[in-house]
C-alpha cells in the first residue's frame, strides 16, 4: 500500500493505493453510517465486495444507467434515501464505481446538508486518473455533461488496480485516453515512455500499469493543488477536451465513450495546433504516432462538423469566442480564443473528411 496526499484550497486528499479488492474493504471506515452510490453493474461483477459492504452494515444506493442516470432527478432520489435513513453530518457518503457514479456522488455530498464526508473507491481508469481527481462534481443538464456541480474533494481515494481487470479493452482505452492527455500537456519524455510501453499497458502488466496511473495521478494532483478553481493553470487539463464535448453532444442518443471523443479531440487540437503554425511537424508526428499505437475503435462515433460546431458554442465555458487549449510543443499547452466561426468550422469539416478516410 501507498499513499500520496495533495492538498487542494484548505482540505487534503488522502490517496491509498491498495493491493487487491480486501484491502480496500478493510479500510473503508466503520465508526460511522455510511451510504455507497454504486453502479449495479460493478456491484454484480464485484460480488465479494458488495458483500463486505453489506456486512458492514453500509446503505446501498445503486444506480443502473450511471451516464443516462447522472441527472437532476436521480441526485433528488438519492437525497429523499439519504434523509429517508437518517444520515446526518457526521456520517459518510462513498462512491463506487465509474466517473459518472463519482461524478454524481461528489454532488451530493456537497450538496447533503451543505457537505458530509466523501470517500471515492474508482473502478475503472477513467474514474481513477481523472474523474475522481481533483474536486469537481456534477450532474447532467439536459444534453449538456455537467452543467449542474460544484466543486468538492472527497477526503480519501482509494485506487485498486485489480478492478481494471474486469474492463474490456475499449472500456479500459476510455481511461488511458487521460493518461495521454497528462502526458501531451506535461512532457514529451513521459508521451514517449508510454509509446514505448504500450504493450506492456494494454497487456495490463501490473508494475508498469501501476507506475503509469501513480504519475498520470501526480500531474493531475499538483495541477489541481495549483489552481483548484480553474482560473489559470488547471484549464490546460481541458486539452481536447472542448471539441470532445462537442462529439459527445451529436452522439447523445447513442452514447460513446468519453475518452474516445477526447482522442479525437485531442487529435483535432493537435492538428489545429499545426495547422495555425505553433506545434511543429516533428511534434504532431510524435503525438499522432503515440495515440496510434493504442487500439482505439472508433467505428460508432458519429462525426458531423455542423452540430460539433454548434456544440460546442453552447459548451459552458465559451462566451464570444470558442475557448480552446491547443499546443506549442508537446509539453507546452496554452489558451487559445477563436473567434472566426468560419476558421475553426473549416478545420472540423477538413478533420472528419480526412478521419474517416
Amino acid at each position: 500500500m501507498n499513499n500520496l496526499i495533495f492538498k487542494a484550497e484548505d482540505s487534503s486528499v488522502k490517496l491509498t493505493f491498495c493491493a487487491g479488492i480486501p484491502e480496500v474493504t478493510n479500510l473503508l471506515p466503520s465508526e460511522a453510517k455510511c451510504c455507497v452510490i454504486a453502479d449495479s453493474k460493478v456491484l454484480d461483477i464485484h460480488k465479494e465486495f458488495k458483500d463486505a459492504l453489506i456486512s458492514k452494515g453500509y446503505l446501498i444506493y445503486e444506480v443502473n444507467n450511471p451516464e443516462s442516470d447522472k441527472n437532476i432527478d436521480t441526485f433528488s432520489e438519492i437525497i429523499d434515501f439519504m434523509q429517508m435513513n437518517n444520515m446526518n453530518r457526521g456520517d459518510c457518503l462513498i462512491g463506487f464505481g465509474g466517473g459518472a457514479v463519482t461524478d454524481l456522488a461528489g454532488f451530493v455530498a456537497s450538496s447533503y446538508m451543505r457537505g458530509i464526508k466523501y470517500i471515492q473507491v474508482p473502478t475503472s481508469l477513467l474514474a481513477q486518473v481523472d474523474a475522481s481527481i481533483g474536486g469537481k462534481t456534477g450532474i447532467n443538464h439536459g444534453q449538456i455533461k455537467n452543467f449542474i456541480g460544484s466543486f468538492y474533494n472527497p477526503t480519501e481515494i482509494f485506487i485498486c488496480i485489480e478492478f481494471l481487470k474486469s474492463l474490456n479493452e475499449q472500456e479500459f482505452l476510455n481511461g488511458f485516453s487521460e493518461v495521454l492527455k497528462h502526458s501531451l500537456i506535461t512532457s514529451k519524455d513521459t508521451l514517449e515512455k508510454l509509446k514505448n510501453s504500450s504493450k506492456k499497458i494494454l497487456d495490463r502488466e501490473t508494475a508498469t500499469l501501476l507506475e503509469c496511473i501513480q504519475e498520470s495521478i501526480g500531474i493531475k494532483a499538483e495541477v489541481v493543488a495549483n489552481d483548484f478553481k480553474e482560473s489559470g493553470e488547471r484549464k490546460f487539463l481541458n486539452f481536447g477536451h472542448t471539441f470532445a464535448h462537442g462529439i459527445e453532444s451529436i452522439n447523445y442518443e447513442k452514447p460513446i465513450f468519453h475518452g474516445h471523443a477526447v482522442i479525437i479531440g485531442m487529435l483535432m487540437a493537435l492538428k489545429y495546433s499545426s495547422d495555425l503554425n505553433y506545434l511543429s511537424s516533428e511534434s504532431y508526428s510524435l503525438a499522432k504516432n503515440a495515440i496510434s499505437e493504442f487500439n482505439y475503435d472508433f467505428s460508432e462515433v458519429e462525426l458531423d462538423a455542423e452540430g460539433i460546431f454548434e456544440a460546442m458554442r453552447s459548451d459552458k465555458k465559451n462566451t464570444d469566442a470558442i475557448n480552446l487549449v491547443l499546443l506549442k510543443d508537446i509539453g507546452q499547452p496554452f489558451l487559445y480564443a477563436e473567434s472566426s466561426n468560419d476558421n475553426l468550422k473549416k478545420h472540423i469539416k477538413e478533420f472528419i473528411d480526412d478521419f474517416k478516410k
